[in-house]
C-alpha cells in the first residue's frame, strides 16, 4: 500500500474527528429519525430512499455509534439499542457475573471431559483454519461502504476458523451449533480491545439467531447444556420460541455447505443496524462426504481445502425496529422482507489446513472491531465480558500478522 493510500485508509477507518455541537446533536438524532422513518406508513418509497441517501452523506464514516439508552417508559422499540436487562447499571452488574460463570463452566468442562488444558467457553473444538481473501464486490450498494467495506478498499486477507459450538470436544454427529469465524487482517483504526490492534472479526453460526431471547437466557442454556444433552433439551422444551436456534443443531454433512449468520446485529456505520451472513458461493458444488468417525467434519474440511471453496459475505439491513428488533435475539429477521445484499466473496484457494495448534491458539472475539462495525444489543454487550473472561484463563497466541 502506498503512503497516500495508507493515509487515506487511516482517514477512512481511524478515530472520528471532533464534530461541532450541532453536528454531534444531528448524529444523536439520526437513529431516532430512522426509527420514525421505519414506522411511518405515510412515507412513500421515494421519500424513504431520500432520507436514506441524506443520512449516508451526513454521517461521518468513523463516528462512534450512540450508546444504548434506558428503555422508554412506553416500551416502544427504536432503532438504537435500549437497555433490555434494566438500567445501564443493572445490566453491567448482571453481565459482570456472567464472566465468572463462564470461567466456572470452563473449569468444570476441563475436569469432566479430561482435557489437557482449559478450553474456550464456546466453540472449543475446531475443525480447522484456512487462509483466504475477502474480495469486495465492486457493485456493492453505497449504504454498505463503511468500515472495512468502504470505498477505499477492494480486498482483505482473512483467516477463517470452523468449529462446533459447545465448550468441549465431542463427536461431530452430536447435536450442536457450527461456527464460522472470520478474521480480517491488517485493518487500521481504533479498536475496542487492545489485544489485537489490526484485525476485524465477524463471528457466525449456522443459525440466524443465538439461543435465547437475551443474554440471561443464553447463559441459562450454557449452564443447562454443560449438564448434558438431556438438560439442553429440557431448556429447549421450556423456551420453545427463544430456543429456536437449537432446532438447527442437528448433524451436518460439511461445514462448507452451511449458511452462517452473526446472530446478534452490529452497526454498519453509526446509523445502520445489520446482520452479516456467509453463504456458499453460487454454483459451488455441494459436498456429500462420509460421516464416519468422530471428526468427520475436519476430514471433510481438509479435503475441501485441497480443492478450494468460496463464501459470499452479505449484509441484511434492519428495516423495522419492531419486526427486526435489536434487543430480542429470538426473532429472526425475515430475509424476504429485507433481502441480504452481497458485500463480496470470501475466496479460499487450494491449500492445506493451518497447523492445528496455531489454529486453536487464535482468538476470535466479536469486539475485535472498529466503530463502524460495533456490536449491538445485550447479547453482544454480554459477549464482551464473557469472551474476554473465557480468553483470560485459556492458553492462546498473539495477534496474527497480515501476510
Amino acid at each position: 500500500m502506498t503512503q497516500a493510500a495508507s493515509e487515506e485508509s487511516k482517514n477512512e477507518l481511524g478515530a472520528a474527528p471532533k464534530l461541532p455541537e450541532h453536528g454531534a446533536l444531528m448524529l444523536r438524532l439520526l437513529p431516532f429519525a430512522f426509527a420514525f422513518a421505519a414506522c411511518a406508513p405515510h412515507l412513500t418509497d421515494a421519500e424513504r430512499q431520500l432520507q436514506l441517501d441524506r443520512s449516508i452523506h451526513a454521517i461521518d464514516p468513523n463516528a462512534e455509534p450512540a450508546a444504548p439508552r434506558d428503555a422508554p417508559a412506553d416500551g416502544r422499540l427504536e432503532f438504537n439499542t435500549e437497555y433490555w436487562l434494566g438500567t445501564e447499571k443493572d445490566e453491567a452488574a448482571l453481565i459482570a457475573s456472567f464472566g465468572q460463570q463462564i470461567q466456572a463452566l470452563q473449569r468444570e468442562a476441563k475436569d469432566k471431559h479430561q482435557a489437557a488444558t482449559v478450553l474456550r467457553g464456546f466453540h472449543a473444538k475446531s475443525h480447522g483454519c484456512v487462509l483466504g481473501e475477502l474480495k469486495l464486490d465492486a457493485s456493492r450498494p453505497e449504504r454498505t461502504r463503511f468500515g472495512v467495506f468502504a470505498q477505499t478498499f477492494t480486498s482483505w486477507p482473512v483467516i477463517v476458523r470452523y468449529s462446533n459450538g459447545v465448550g468441549w470436544a465431542q463427536a461431530d454427529d452430536e447435536l450442536d451449533a457450527r461456527g464460522m469465524a472470520v478474521k480480517l487482517l491488517g485493518v487500521p483504526g481504533t479498536k475496542y480491545l487492545t489485544d489485537e490492534t489490526a484485525t476485524q472479526d465477524f463471528l457466525m453460526t449456522n443459525s440466524p439467531t443465538p439461543v435465547g431471547k437475551d443474554a440471561v437466557e443464553f447463559m441459562e442454556f450454557a449452564r443447562a447444556n454443560a449438564n448434558g444433552r438431556a438438560a439442553g433439551i429440557g431448556f429447549l422444551l421450556g423456551h420453545l420460541r427463544s430456543g429456536n436456534a437449537l432446532l438447527r443443531t442437528g448433524t451436518i454433512a460439511s461445514t462448507v455447505n452451511e449458511t452462517y449468520w452473526t446472530g446478534g446485529p452490529l452497526h454498519l456505520g453509526a446509523h445502520q443496524a445489520v446482520k452479516i451472513s456467509a453463504t456458499p458461493c453460487a454454483g459451488q458444488k455441494k459436498r456429500e462426504p462420509s460421516k464416519e468417525g468422530p471428526d468427520y467434519l475436519a476430514a471433510d474440511l481438509t479435503n475441501a481445502a485441497k480443492e478450494g471453496f468460496c463464501f459470499t459475505l452479505r449484509a441484511q439491513f434492519q428495516k423495522d425496529p419492531i419486526e427486526m428488533p435489536i434487543e430480542n435475539s429470538s426473532i429472526i429477521w425475515d430475509e424476504t422482507e429485507s433481502v441480504p445484499v452481497a458485500l463480496g466473496n470470501l475466496v479460499v484457494p487450494a491449500q492445506a489446513l493451518m497447523d492445528k495448534a496455531q489454529c486453536d491458539a487464535l482468538v476470535f472475539h466479536p469486539w475485535h472491531s472498529i466503530a463502524a462495525h460495533k456490536p449491538m444489543g445485550n447479547h453482544n454487550r454480554a459477549r464482551l465480558v464473557v469472551y474476554s473472561a473465557s480468553q483470560s484463563i485459556r492458553p492462546h497466541g498473539k495477534e496474527p500478522v497480515a501476510p
